[in-house]
């Protein structure tokens, strides 16, 4: 299953700056100002929208990872890190936030609040091996509706235990959580970023058109199975395009491809008109160092 056969029938397509700026502006407009909207960046549009655990425990295992395995293994991590690093004194999603910030795995995926933020990753200049700048690849923004799937650290979300671990009505087929996490470090405030938890996707008698192959009436594009919407994503989706007005219990997801061809001028202009770049989104020593080892052309 590839991933963008999941997604590029609801996608909107960015050849330029003006129209990746439509596009937002689109669907800001459809969304209404009492709904919160959630936005992601890759920088590769064949990209599952798979949390790094999940692609961590597949690449092990050769096969998707279930909810099951997926708990045994965090619960595996924050003995770990409480026995043995004696990271003792936090609750488990502080843990795997920090963790996520490291680069471990967790099944957080990283959102921003601000749509010229996950543009910015969406854009963004890779380099290979050899510290030489890759050629640009097709991107991809995601944007989530999360209206009333706000954490709040409250007894069993800033808890000791996993806040999962214990059954959570919907949480592997209704959409994901959000949370809003306090400044832990200097990336959380300068890319207004989030986190989307969720349980790995389900589906249940009658539900299935959730996962419809297309924009259409009913059913009439036919439906993924289960398999295929796992290898496409690790939390629960509804696909929406951005041209169409929203029934108002609605909760889409939004995807709009940004064009290999738009990137140069896509991020020339977010760092002329918003100051977006690599010393604005990753203010740290971290950010410094891949700078000094990407950025700076010795030749």
């Amino acid at each position: 299953m590839n991933p963008e056969d999941f997604f590029r029938p609801w996608e909107a397509v960015a050849n330029n700056w003006r129209e990746a700026l439509d596009h937002i502006g689109s669907i800001i407009d459809i969304s209404t100002s009492d709904r919160d909207l959630a936005w992601r960046g890759v920088a590769d549009s064949t990209y599952a929208l798979h949390s790094s655990i999940y692609r961590r425990i597949a690449k092990k295992t050769g096969s998707l990872p279930d909810e099951a395995s997926i708990i045994a293994f965090e619960q595996e991590l924050l003995k770990s890190a409480r026995r043995k690093w004696r990271f003792d004194n936090q609750s488990a999603l502080e843990t795997l936030a920090h963790l996520q910030h490291y680069g471990g795995p967790t099944r957080l995926l990283d959102v921003s609040f601000n749509p010229l933020v996950a543009l910015w990753f969406a854009v963004e200049q890779k380099y290979d091996e050899e510290f030489s700048a890759k050629a640009d690849k097709d991107g991809r923004m995601f944007v989530f509706d999360v209206t009333g799937r706000q954490v709040v650290l409250d007894n069993r979300w800033g808890g000791r235990d996993l806040p999962w671990a214990s059954p959570i009505p919907g949480w592997s087929s209704e959409l994901p959580y959000v949370w809003r996490p306090p400044s832990y470090n200097a990336r959380i405030p300068a890319q207004n970023s989030g986190f989307l938890v969720g349980g790995v996707p389900q589906v249940f008698a009658g539900r299935n058109a959730r996962y419809r192959k297309g924009p259409g009436d009913g059913t009439s594009a036919g439906t993924w199975s289960i398999d295929d919407v796992r290898q496409s994503t690790s939390v629960t989706l509804t696909m929406n395009v951005s041209n169409r007005a929203l029934r108002q219990t609605s909760k889409p997801t939004f995807t709009l491809r940004i064009a290999a061809e738009a990137k140069p001028e896509i991020r020339e202009q977010l760092e002329k008109r918003y100051g977006f770049n690599s010393a604005s989104i990753y203010p740290d020593l971290y950010g410094l160092a891949q700078y000094g080892a990407n950025g700076i052309d010795a030749s």
